[in-house]
């Protein structure tokens, strides 16, 4: 039994003039400055064009995609660069502007505000940045599995895996992102009487170019998660195949969802690490269950819609077989032969009844309760990182 629709969502055009010839996912970019080899497909073999167009499509992603694209590296080891890089940047900052890195206060070592701030900023940025590229990459994994469940094969899943989604609008968001980025800064760091930095261009510059960075980085990632979001229910509703006997084909869709959960959750992780410093309060339990309620929302939603899907398929083939079962009923005593048939019919209609009506397995549910538990990395990373600092003078010594 499967559900189809003939309309597609994607401007899958880039990807249908390409239909002969398989190859392994190996995608061309300019000769002069090749990227490394871009997300790896599943083991199923993808036609050579199809690899081609998403090869062409990298290299003009979005700038955080490629990023990761062009590096050399994993994103791990990339995302580790990253953050080199910014707090690198900020230790030559902070050199040039004299300020000390370590206040000694009553025999205990403490590090600045804007240490810590700056610390947060580079992990925050660079967090984003590889959260986005791990969902991205693991999406691509997946292709030939979403080729088995769409209507366009190939073509649907390639435009459904492209690193920028098909009416991602980033513009508005890198203006909106600029303005409100730079009307921040001015209030954190000129208009503030506590953090003014006037008096340390280097620092200055610094924070403004972070701070409006990651804002714009938000900005521009609500406007992309807004895109492919609607792109997911398109697909859902218009394109993707319903075979109630093999429903397990669906928990692609389930493995995607929980990413997105996950991405959710390190990145608020990465958020309460500007609220734990007083430890658990009312504030930041609030704060920790809004935040993981969200985090299974952003799940439950994508399943939700696959759900209705599934029911509506099983309500229209049971609705079907039960009419034909009792027509073969009406039959079974002019017909022997309708015994038999009758029998399939009833067994037929057993297996599409127990059917399962998620799209996800218990690996993936188990999965996503454990990416709620990310949401407490923070208070141990704090106490772990506030006893190494508060005894560096020992170590030291």
């Amino acid at each position: 039994m499967q559900v189809t629709n003939a309309w597609v969502p994607f401007p899958s055009h880039r990807f249908a003039m390409f239909s002969r010839g398989t190859t392994a996912f190996a995608p061309t970019l300019d000769k002069l400055w090749p990227p490394r080899k871009a997300p790896s497909m599943s083991d199923a073999a993808v036609p050579e064009g199809i690899a081609r167009a998403l090869g062409a499509s990298d290299r003009h992603a979005y700038l955080e995609q490629r990023i990761f694209v062009y590096s050399p590296f994993g994103i791990l080891p990339t995302a580790i660069v990253l953050f080199a890089v910014f707090a690198g940047s900020f230790a030559i900052a902070w050199v040039a502007s004299g300020r000390p890195f370590l206040t000694v206060t009553g025999g205990h070592v403490h590090a600045g505000l804007l240490v810590w701030l700056a610390s947060w900023f580079s992990l925050m940025l660079t967090t984003v940045l590889a959260m986005q590229r791990y969902s991205r990459a693991k999406d691509r994994e997946d292709i030939a599995r979403y080729a088995a469940v769409l209507r366009g094969r190939w073509q649907s899943a390639a435009a459904m895996t492209e690193l920028t989604p098909s009416r991602a609008r980033l513009g508005l968001a890198n203006f909106i992102g600029l303005a409100v980025g730079l009307g921040v800064s001015f209030l954190l760091y000129v208009a503030s009487g506590a953090q003014n930095l006037l008096a340390y261009p280097t620092l200055l510059v610094w924070f403004v170019l972070m701070t409006t960075s990651l804002i714009a980085s938000f900005m521009r990632g609500v406007a992309l998660t807004r895109s492919g979001a609607a792109d997911m229910r398109r697909t859902i509703d218009d394109e993707l195949i319903i075979d109630l006997l093999r429903i397990d084909r669906l928990t692609v869709i389930g493995r995607s969802a929980a990413r997105s959960s996950l991405v959710w959750f390190t990145v608020c992780a990465v958020i309460f690490l500007l609220f734990i410093g007083g430890g658990l309060t009312l504030f930041t339990a609030v704060l920790l269950i809004a935040c993981a309620a969200m985090g299974l929302w952003v799940f439950v939603a994508t399943m939700e819609q696959v759900h209705r899907k599934i029911l509506r398929a099983k309500a229209l083939e049971l609705e079907r077989l039960r009419g034909e079962i009792e027509a073969v009923q009406a039959r079974i005593a002019a017909d022997a032969d309708c015994a038999v048939k009758l029998q399939g019919l009833l067994a037929y209609e057993k297996r599409i009844a127990e059917a399962p009506e998620w799209p996800f397995d218990q690996t993936t549910a188990v999965r996503v309760g454990a990416s709620v538990l990310i949401l407490t990395v923070p208070w141990f990373g704090q106490a772990i990182a506030a006893y190494v600092v508060e005894h560096a003078g020992r170590f030291a010594g």
